[in-house]
């Protein structure tokens, strides 16, 4: 079974990550098919604007943890972390405006792939943290670009450090969201804005994305998160994180 499906309706494409019953974490398998979901929708002229959500109950819960227990090598640990960061640097990278449709959890590595996206349309029962610290990490997917330009540095420090938990109506309060919905309309409000963003004109779109984005400093985010978080991946505070969170008891670090 696939880990993405892609929809395509009229001018919009519809890329859901389907991993359930993992809360769509992020595995080397899902992460290429998300990126192989989003060069086609590059490809496609017919294609305006992209929206990404996840299967379930969740949008995404971060980086796999049975993934990351089973990294043994500094190169496995980096070509992980290398791996989710190219979902990110897709979206941010790519001509064609993104709407993070955010049904659910977003935490870690999942609430920075929505950051990436140009737009966030969240359910008013979705909750988003940074969650890596709890587990001996720093953020990763851009997060350390993304976050503090988002919702300023101090606050980006008090979500990273701590790490604090978000409602749907915190993270409108800092302007982290476009937008936010009951479940029952969520998807119906998110249409509604790919549809305008499709009668946009898509090379002006394209330019004022690019001018904003700073790819290029954002890839270069993303090279310095691979090492340090590589590196961080296989210490001790990451292991005695990681067994923690499945023992269910609290981290002694």
């Amino acid at each position: 079974m696939k880990c993405v499906s892609l929809e395509k309706n009229e001018r919009t494409a519809w890329v859901a990550m389907n991993r359930p019953e993992a809360m769509n974490s992020l595995t080397a398998e899902l992460c290429a098919e998300l990126v192989e979901a989003f060069a086609e929708c590059e490809r496609d002229a017919e294609i305006r604007a992209v929206v990404l959500t996840g299967s379930g109950r969740a949008f995404c819960a971060g980086g796999d943890l049975p993934t990351l227990a089973a990294l043994k090598s500094r190169d496995e640990a980096e070509e992980y972390v290398k791996t989710a960061g190219r979902v990110a640097l897709a979206i941010v990278r790519s001509a064609k405006p993104y709407i993070a449709m955010v049904n659910g959890a977003a935490a870690g590595a999942g609430f920075n792939i929505a950051l990436a996206c140009d737009f966030l349309c969240a359910s008013k029962n979705a909750k988003f943290t940074q969650a890596f610290s709890s587990i001996g990490l720093i953020a990763d997917c851009g997060g350390n670009f993304l976050l503090p330009r988002l919702a300023g540095p101090r606050e980006a420090k008090r979500l990273m450090m701590l790490p604090e938990k978000l409602t749907a109506e915190d993270a409108e309060k800092l302007g982290l969201t476009t937008l936010v919905a009951e479940d029952a309309e969520l998807r119906e409000k998110t249409a509604e804005l790919a549809a305008r963003l499709a009668a946009m004109p898509p090379l002006a779109l394209a330019e004022i994305k690019k001018f904003i984005n700073e790819a290029d400093i954002f890839e270069a985010t993303l090279r310095r998160e691979e090492s340090i978080q590589s590196r961080l991946i296989l210490g001790e505070e990451c292991k005695e994180g990681i067994t923690a969170f499945f023992e269910k008891r609290p981290p002694k670090f």
